[in-house]
């Protein structure tokens, strides 16, 4: 069974697959008033062990759990903590982490930089590290695409640079338009590059003003979030992620298996997948200069950049996939089970 706290395709899917998925919506932590609803739907369908992933639906389950004595195993996907916050919210959010990895009976990190992270500023965390994987059947350059370049309008010989995500601080869309500008007049061809930002969030308005302030109307393109990403990865020439911190981020695996070039911030569990000018490149947070250079570099015609989308697949086929991801997580549960039985 499967509660979800935001609808959406993923619950679609879920329904048409006959698997039970119950949607309490909020966008809140500890919204207490959902929590009665949450306490309903698991006593109504004899949840035994309750696996949660992120803060956010830790935060609107562990009341419930408790009261009814159920076993939480927690993932974590970026702990809420970083070095952004100023010092109250970032002792609260290191505080609020002790007592959820204190409660869980199990903790999964997502990647060991995470897991790391969290042991310097976690005293005694116990926890496993599971990597992200993708299904490689969907992700997959051997399938037929949507021929969006037609329907975006976009000429089959301009190199377009993609973003797909929430347009979020941590995301860091901004810095993406500055590094675009400055490789547009560095290049000074006004129709051989194309920036499409993909996503929604508290940032895009402060974007598209950005793009309008630096008159790059006509080379960036914006759309609201799409749920054909393979067939808008398929369009893109490079994919960059310019995220300030992340756990082990999912579009740059599913990037990475469509053989593109990704160039995304050197953070957490980016470092985990991107070796840097061997499967992808890598840049310093925020460093406008640097991500430039690296958005050149990747969108040139080579034999190195070949090579960089040879291994870029190869890493996600040895490494993150899916099926490895699965496996992993049935050994824990298996393991936990039969610790409790």
């Amino acid at each position: 069974m499967v509660l979800s706290f935001t609808d959406g395709p993923m619950i679609k899917r879920l329904h048409e697959q006959g698997i039970p998925a119950f949607v309490v919506p909020t966008r809140f932590p500890f919204d207490f008033r959902i929590w009665s609803s949450v306490s309903k739907i698991i006593v109504e369908n004899n949840i035994d062990i309750i696996h949660v992933h992120g803060t956010r639906a830790f935060s609107n389950c562990f009341v419930s759990a408790k009261r009814i004595n159920i076993p939480i195993i927690y993932t974590v996907h970026g702990w809420s903590f970083n070095h952004y916050q100023n010092i109250i919210r970032h002792k609260l959010t290191i505080a609020i982490e002790k007592y959820f990895t204190k409660v869980a009976r199990v903790v999964i990190n997502v990647s060991e930089s995470n897991r790391e992270t969290g042991c310097k500023v976690i005293p005694n965390l116990k926890s496993e590290v599971i990597q992200n994987g993708i299904d490689t059947e969907i992700f997959n350059t051997g399938q037929q695409f949507k021929n969006l370049r037609k329907e975006l309008n976009i000429k089959d010989n301009t190199t377009v640079i993609g973003f797909i995500a929430r347009m979020t601080y941590q995301k860091d869309p901004l810095t993406l338009i500055h590094a675009f500008h400055q490789l547009v007049q560095k290049q000074n061809q006004e129709n051989k590059f194309l920036l499409l930002m993909i996503g929604d969030g508290e940032k895009k308005a402060e974007a598209i003003k950005l793009v309008n302030e630096l008159n790059l109307a006509t080379m960036v393109r914006f759309e609201n979030f799409r749920n054909d990403i393979p067939d808008l990865l398929n369009t893109l020439d490079v994919f960059c992620l310019p995220s300030l911190w992340e756990g082990l981020p999912l579009s740059v695996l599913e990037a990475m298996a469509m053989r593109k070039i990704v160039v995304a911030t050197a953070v957490d569990g980016t470092r985990e997948i991107i070796d840097h000018n061997k499967n992808g490149y890598l840049f310093s947070p925020q460093n406008v200069s640097e991500l430039c250079n690296l958005l050149e570099e990747g969108s040139k015609a080579n034999s190195h950049n070949d090579n960089i989308r040879s291994n870029a697949l190869k890493t996600i086929q040895e490494k993150f996939t899916l099926k490895c991801m699965i496996q992993k997580t049935e050994q824990i549960y298996g393991r936990f089970i039969n610790s409790v039985s």
